[in-house]
Order: structure tokens, then sequence, then C-alpha cells
């Protein structure tokens, strides 16, 4: 084992030496513990329906769909309110098949770990997974056990604390950066670090959750992304991410540098920078647009159009890192009036029968020389 580790320690040494030369590999820098794992920024990943609901065989199918595309990550979510109903006593079974057939397709997983079990969060009814824990130790200590139990399992691993943090939906409370700041990053980045320093293992990534590109002038109850990430920097935030995820989302416009949700980006950059959390490689965590006829849809011959284009303009910008599309397959539903059902780059027919963006993006990243 530790002739294992000096061999990994060495192999990351020429990766950051090489790093300088060529700038493609990206090491995002932070406080405390070994330094974190490196990260190719054009690699490719996808959000595959939601895992944590899936059964074996759906699993496997998933993922083994994802890998014929030629991407590298997967991302999925592990709800804490369904994981530790009740204090101290963790069901790790679904965890468990995600990160087993993870390793054994050779995917790469971001970890979303959010909505907080009722018993920590003051006896709120939680049922709709996506509440703010009032108690930020036990979040940090679920943070430590899924670290400490998983980084050694052979699956490379991002940590994405929360997801779209800064828009209340389903059962959120309110939107409160502070208390996102002081119950979620703080306490989750110090437990996944605790997990890796004991366990002597590379640190991984944490990343500030998903920011949804909202404007609260247009979705009520809702934070700006530049104006939330200010906040975590003025309740002691700074230290305890690597970087942010963002959501570049442009609805039913085309991908472009001077949409607003890529200014907003560009602002968010600015703000990190002025921090001195510069050369930050930018997670997009969710990309994509829904097909159809109803509201904030768009034909599948736009979505072919724009899923070229967004890894054009994504890849174009000097701090863009690994893009994660929203999704591969449609919902089972074909409910057209919910948009959330139709942002499948496949069919949900018996066939996933691809729309014609599937080729789109799969000769796409092959572009990129992702293997």
């Amino acid at each position: 084992m530790k002739n294992r580790r000096s061999i990994l320690a060495l192999a990351i040494t020429m990766l950051v030496l090489l790093s300088a030369v060529t700038s493609a590999i990206v090491i995002h820098h932070g406080q405390g513990g070994r330094a974190p794992v490196v990260v190719d920024p054009h690699e490719i990943g996808f959000n595959t329906q939601d895992p944590y609901f899936a059964g074996e065989d759906e699993l496997n199918r998933l993922y083994d769909q994802v890998r014929g595309t030629g991407a590298q990550w997967v991302r999925a979510t592990l709800f804490w309110d369904m994981m530790e109903q009740f204090e101290g006593s963790i069901d790790w079974t679904q965890a468990d098949l995600i990160l087993d057939t993870a390793a054994a397709k050779g995917l790469k997983l971001v970890l979303v770990i959010r909505s907080s079990p009722s018993w920590a969060a003051d006896g709120a009814d939680t049922s709709l997974h996506n509440y703010i824990p009032s108690d930020g130790d036990a979040y940090g200590l679920f943070c430590y056990e899924v670290a400490k139990r998983y980084l050694e399992k052979g699956v490379p691993l991002v940590f994405e604390l929360g997801n779209e943090e800064n828009m209340q939906f389903l059962n959120m409370p309110e939107v409160d950066a502070a208390q996102y700041t002081r119950a979620m990053l703080i306490p989750g980045s110090k437990g996944i670090r605790r997990a890796a320093m004991e366990l002597g293992a590379v640190r991984p990534l944490v990343l500030v959750g998903g920011f949804a590109p909202v404007e609260p002038a247009y979705i009520p109850n809702s934070v700006r992304p530049l104006d939330f990430m200010q906040a975590i920097y003025d309740n002691g935030g700074q230290g305890y991410f690597d970087s942010i995820a963002y959501h570049p989302y442009t609805y039913v416009s085309e991908p472009s540098s001077i949409h607003w949700t890529f200014s907003e980006l560009a602002s968010l950059v600015d703000l990190m920078n002025s921090h001195g959390d510069t050369d930050r490689k930018i997670w997009a965590t969710e990309v994509g647009w829904a097909t159809g006829t109803g509201e904030g849809e768009v034909s599948e011959a736009d979505q072919a159009q724009f899923t070229s284009k967004a890894f054009d303009v994504w890849y174009g910008l000097p701090y863009a890192g690994p893009m994660l599309w929203y999704e591969l397959v449609d919902n089972a539903s074909d409910d057209d009036a919910n948009r959330e059902n139709k942002f499948g780059l496949l069919h949900s027919d018996a066939n996933w029968t691809p729309k014609p963006a599937y080729d789109v993006f799969v000769a796409k990243v092959r572009s990129y020389h992702v293997k």
C-alpha cells in the first residue's frame, strides 16, 4: 500500500510539472490536507435521470450508454434524508450500487450531497428531498462518512455540496447563502478533507453546489449567483471549496458568450479572482435543452444545433472545466407540459431512440479526443 501511494504521489507530481508546460491539465488549489486531485478540463459527463432511484439493470444500461458516448463522468445525488432517516443509522445500499456500477464501467463520479433529514432540520418536513440543514455538524459528519467509505473504492470522485441552492424550489426554505455556507459548505468540506487525510488519499475536489443562472426579477425567491457567491465569501467560505459548479442554461436561446448566463459566470470568475481564488476551472454540471412544443422547450433540430455550439462556446472560455450534460435519457413520462421530462439526448422509448443531438454530442466528444 505504501509503495502504491508513493507511485501515485510521483505521478501527480509529474502531472503538475507537465501542466506548467502544456496547460492541458488543471490543478484546483485549496486550503488544508494534501494537494487536490488532477482533472483534465476537457472531460465530459452526463446526468443520467436519477441513479439513486434506479435498479441494478437500469443503472448498468445507463452507464453502458454513457461509456458508449466516450464520456467519462456521471453525476449522482446522494439524498442524505433517505440514507440517514434516523440519526446514526446510514443505509448504504443504493449508494454502494451506484459506486460499484461506476467502478465496473470505469466511470468517474460527481457526487452531489444534499437534502437534510428532518432530525437535522429542526423537525421540518423534508420529504421532497431539498431541505437545507440547520445542523451543520451532522451534515459534516455525513459527508465524512461518505468520503471515508468511497475514496478508496477505485472511482475518481468530485463532491458537489448542494444543488441550485441560490433558487427556491420544492420544499426548500428561503434561499440563505449564510446558512448554506455555515451548515453545508464549511462542515461538508471539512468532513471530506478529514476523511481524505485519514485515508492518506489524494484530496478530492469540493465544489460549491451548481448555481442556477437566475435573475430575481424573473425568478421569485432566488438570489443571483454573483450575490450568493459574495455572501459565501462574507460568511467565511473561502478556502472550503476548490471551485464552483455552474449550470450554463440558456433556456430557449442558442448558447452565446454574450447571453446573460455567461456574463453572470464571467462576473463570478472576476469575483473569485479578486479574492485570490485564481486559475479555477468551472464545472458545468448541468447543460442542456428540453425538446417539445411546451413552454421553455425547443425543437429537436434546435437542440442538435445548440448542443454543437455549446461545446464551442464553453471550451472557448479560459476558465472552462468539465461539462456534464443534462441529460442522457428523457424521463419515462412524456408529459410535454413538464419540460423536466424532455432534456434527454435519447427518447424514453424501449429502444432509447436517439434524437439528432445525440450523434452531434458523440461527434463533439470524439473531436476533443476524450477517451
